[in-house]
C-alpha cells in the first residue's frame, strides 16, 4: 500500500473548534467512558464513527481536545483522547495526500508532460496500447489532492457539517440503516448499500429535502450539495484505509468522489452559492474520481477543471487516456478527440490531433463503432470539428496529413 497522509489538523466533529483553559484532572482518563463519548458526541461528524481516522492520521492530544471541548467537557475530551490512543490502527506518516501520485505535487503543467513523457510534447510515437497502459493513479500530477482535514480551507476530505436529516430521514431512514449497517459489518457490499442510499437521497426529486438537483435552479443547494457528497466521499476513503490498499472498489464507489467535483463545477451558476475555491474543488475531486476508472466520464467535465487550473497537458492526457479506455462501440471516443484538440497547447494539436485519429481508425478496423445512425452522424461532425479546430492552432503543412486520417476514419463510419 502507499500510504496516505494529510495534516494534523484533523477534527473529532467538523465544524468542532474552540479553545479552553485545561483544568486539573480529577482522575485518570477512561478509554470506556471515551469510547461512549465519541459515539454519543462526535460520531455523527465522521464517516469513522469509531475514530479511526483521528487515530489514523495521529492527531495529538491537544488538537483532540481543542476540538471536543466545544461539545463536551475537558475531562470528557481527555476520555476522548484515551479511546484514541486505544486504538491499534495503522498509522500514516505526516504530510501526504490521499491517492497523490508518487506522494509528490509536480510544480507546473509543463513538469507533467516532461515528467510523463520526457519532453514537452504529445510521443509522436505512442501507441494506443502504451497509452492504456499508464495508470493515471501513478501519474504525478501538478494538482494537489485533498488532504484528510485542513481547518483553513475547505480542500479536504472532511465535511464541514454532519449528514442533514433530509438524507438520514428519506424514505424509511434508508440511508441511515444502511449506514449502520455498513458500521456493523464493514464490507464492500454494505459500503455500496450505505453510498447508494446517500446517492439516491442527495439527488432524487422524491426528497423535498434533497440537495443535489443540479439540474433544478430553484431546488438546488449547491453548498449543501457539496458538503453531504464530501461525508459519502469519506465513508468510501476510509474504507480503503482500513483495508491498507488502493484497489479500485468498483465505480460506482469511487464516483463519489468525481460528484464532489461535480457539486463544486456546477455551484459557479449560482454566485450566491459558489462554493470557495471552486476551480481547484471542480479539478482536484473530478481527477481524483476520474483517475480509478478514465472511462466513464465525458472527458470535457474533468478536462475542462484542469483546464481552468491552466493545466491544459493534463487535460489534453485525461482526454486521450479517456479515448483509449472507453468501451466497445462508445460514442464518447469521438467527444474526446475534440476534447483533446481543444485542449491541447499549440505545439501539441498535431501530435494529438493525429494520435487521436488513429486511434479511431484502429476501433473502425476491428469493428468498433457506433452502433445507431444518428450517433455515426454526431461522431462524423466531431470528427469534422476536430480537424477545423486543429487547423487553427496548427501550421500549413500539418494540415493535409490530418484531413487524410479525417477522411479514413469518415469512411470507416460510412460517411
Amino acid at each position: 500500500m502507499r500510504r496516505l497522509l494529510p495534516t494534523l489538523a484533523l477534527l473529532v466533529a467538523a465544524g468542532c473548534s474552540t479553545e479552553s483553559t485545561l483544568g486539573p484532572v480529577e482522575s485518570p482518563p477512561s478509554a470506556q467512558l471515551g469510547r461512549t463519548a465519541f459515539s454519543r458526541e462526535c460520531a455523527q461528524c465522521h464517516s469513522a464513527a469509531d475514530g479511526f481516522d483521528l487515530a489514523f492520521f495521529s492527531f495529538t492530544d491537544t488538537t483532540i481536545i481543542r476540538r471536543a471541548v466545544k461539545h463536551v467537557d475537558t475531562a470528557t475530551a481527555r476520555n476522548i483522547v484515551a479511546y484514541i490512543r486505544s486504538l491499534a490502527v495503522p498509522h500514516a506518516s505526516e504530510g501526504l495526500r490521499l491517492f497523490q501520485p508518487g506522494n509528490a505535487v509536480l510544480g507546473s503543467d509543463i513538469e507533467f508532460a516532461v515528467t510523463l513523457f520526457g519532453q514537452d510534447l504529445w510521443p509522436a510515437g505512442l501507441t494506443s496500447a502504451a497509452l492504456k497502459a499508464i495508470d493515471p493513479r501513478q501519474v504525478r500530477v501538478a494538482l494537489r489532492l485533498p488532504v484528510w482535514s485542513d481547518e483553513s480551507s475547505n480542500l479536504d476530505w472532511m465535511p464541514d457539517v454532519a449528514l442533514p436529516a433530509a438524507i438520514l430521514d428519506h424514505g424509511g431512514r434508508q440511508a441511515e440503516a444502511a449506514i449502520a449497517g455498513y458500521r456493523a459489518a464493514p464490507t464492500v457490499e454494505n459500503l455500496r448499500r450505505a453510498v447508494q442510499a446517500l446517492r439516491v437521497a442527495d439527488r432524487t426529486p422524491d426528497n423535498p429535502g434533497a440537495p443535489c438537483l443540479l439540474e433544478d435552479p430553484a431546488r438546488v443547494r449547491y453548498l449543501e450539495c457539496f458538503e453531504v457528497r464530501r461525508w459519502t466521499s469519506t465513508l468510501v476513503a476510509q474504507h480503503l484505509l482500513r483495508q491498507e490498499g488502493t484497489a479500485s472498489l468498483g465505480s460506482d464507489l469511487h464516483d463519489v468522489w468525481w460528484d464532489v467535483g461535480n457539486a463544486a463545477r456546477k455551484s459557479r451558476a449560482d454566485p450566491s452559492q459558489t462554493v470557495s475555491r471552486v476551480n481547484e474543488n471542480w479539478a482536484t475531486w473530478m481527477f481524483l474520481g476520474w483517475s480509478f476508472d478514465p472511462s466513464r466520464h465525458p472527458s470535457v467535465y474533468t478536462g475542462g477543471g484542469l483546464r481552468s487550473l491552466g493545466l491544459n497537458r493534463h487535460a489534453t492526457f485525461v482526454a486521450l487516456r479517456s479515448e483509449v479506455a472507453r468501451p466497445v462501440n462508445s460514442p464518447m471516443v469521438y467527444d474526446d478527440l475534440v476534447q483533446a484538440v481543444m485542449f491541447s497547447p499549440g505545439g501539441w494539436t498535431a501530435a494529438t490531433t493525429a494520435f487521436g485519429l488513429r486511434h479511431l481508425l484502429e476501433r473502425l478496423a476491428a469493428g468498433d463503432r457506433p452502433t445507431r445512425p444518428e450517433q455515426r452522424i454526431e461522431a462524423a461532425a466531431a470528427v469534422n470539428r476536430a480537424v477545423m479546430e486543429a487547423a487553427k492552432k496548427i501550421p500549413l503543412a500539418d494540415r493535409a496529413a490530418l484531413s487524410f486520417l479525417a477522411e479514413q476514419v469518415l469512411a470507416g463510419l460510412g460517411q
